[in-house]
């Protein structure tokens, strides 16, 4: 006899997706233990989660046979929880054939333009698209809006809980190369674009570096490896170094975000790990719309050109990778230090007031 209701959520997408998942993760009933098959990339993620109890990964890694036994392993597992519900919160294929194996009790999963009928026919409910711009947490909680497993207004908070082994190694990173204890404010500014579109000119990175430290403030530039070259050439900009992580995975990455002040970033995973860990955000948006991206029930501002600031700017959110998919965003490119700083101060002084 099951002690507890059980769920599968299906999240088949990117890094800040993930994140953003878990305000639907929070939003289950109590009485409900939840899995989540995801990206092996994501994992991560979902293991900073309290609410998560199995993380099972997409073998996109395998090949061959080795991939397809693994599918079945998998399969095999998923089928063993009997699950109560079962959500898919991408379009992927994979989560209309799990619909069908597994036999959940109760099947969900959100409108899709591009697939076929076959694949809204695999699940119990559909859950309709919105037609105005609305948050991307609300939209994954209202498919458990639409199976009447949640009522409330708002979608809650992302979750993600970094353990105290990790914590303790980013303090003691701050220590030995900060020097954590003569710190004024930490601001942590993830600059590096995984999708250039999104990224600002390294000019203006560089004199915001340079007005932080004028301020009297620490700066960390965050980052992975991929992210090295790019923060080296932002780095020799400056006429102040500012500190650099270059190998922090995703849990070093969200300690070191729940130790900043402030986290100042492009529109990326970080705004959302940012208002994770509930850490204010400044963040940057050009061709995405912040009304769907924007940081979650976190302090924060965002810094974002429209048709009040020039003409030319009129056109965001446009959704295109760059200018005419010239991978070149000029409504971004035109955003100054001076922008950000005084975004940065009024989060900060607002903050105090709070205090």
């Amino acid at each position: 006899m099951k002690l507890n209701k059980t769920a599968l959520f299906l999240k088949t997408k990117h890094l800040g997706d993930s994140v953003i998942l878990t305000s639907a993760i929070s939003a289950l009933p109590h009485d409900f233990v939840v899995d989540v098959l995801c990206f092996r990339e994501s994992a991560a993620i979902f293991e900073m989660n309290p609410r998560v109890r199995h993380v099972l990964t997409v073998p996109r890694h395998l090949k061959g046979f080795a991939r397809w036994r693994e599918y079945w392993r998998l399969l095999a597992l998923m089928r063993s929880q009997q699950y109560d519900v079962l959500a898919q919160f991408s379009d992927d294929w994979r989560g209309a054939f799990l619909a069908r194996m597994l036999n959940a009790k109760t099947s969900v999963a959100r409108q899709s333009k591009k697939r076929p009928a076959f694949w809204s026919n695999s699940f119990g409910q559909i859950a309709k698209l919105t037609p105005t711009s609305r948050p991307a947490a609300e939209q994954d909680v209202d498919l458990l809006r639409k199976i009447g497993l949640y009522s409330e207004s708002y979608a809650p908070a992302y979750q993600l809980e970094v353990s105290s082994a990790t914590r303790l190694a980013v303090d003691e990173w701050l220590k030995s190369n900060v020097g954590k204890g003569e710190l004024n404010k930490l601001i942590v500014i993830h600059a590096a674009a995984r999708w250039k579109f999104k990224g600002l000119l390294h000019v203006t990175w560089a004199a915001l570096i340079d007005l932080l430290h004028q301020r009297g403030y620490t700066v960390v530039l965050s980052g992975a490896a991929s992210d090295l070259a790019f923060n080296q050439a932002l780095i020799a900009l400056c006429q102040k170094v500012p500190f650099l992580t270059n190998d922090f995975d995703l849990a070093k990455t969200a300690a070191l975000f729940q130790q900043a002040d402030l986290v100042v970033t492009i529109d990326s995973m970080t705004v959302h790990m940012a208002s994770a860990v509930q850490t204010p955000v400044v963040a940057l948006f050009g061709p995405t719309d912040e009304r769907i991206w924007a940081p979650w029930r976190v302090p924060h501002r965002v810094v974002a050109l429209g048709a009040s600031d020039s003409a030319s700017f009129a056109c965001r959110p446009c959704g295109l990778d760059g200018c005419a998919g010239s991978k070149a965003s000029q409504c971004l490119y035109a955003v100054t230090s001076a922008q950000i700083l005084a975004a940065i101060d009024d989060l900060l002084s607002s903050e105090l007031i709070d205090c």
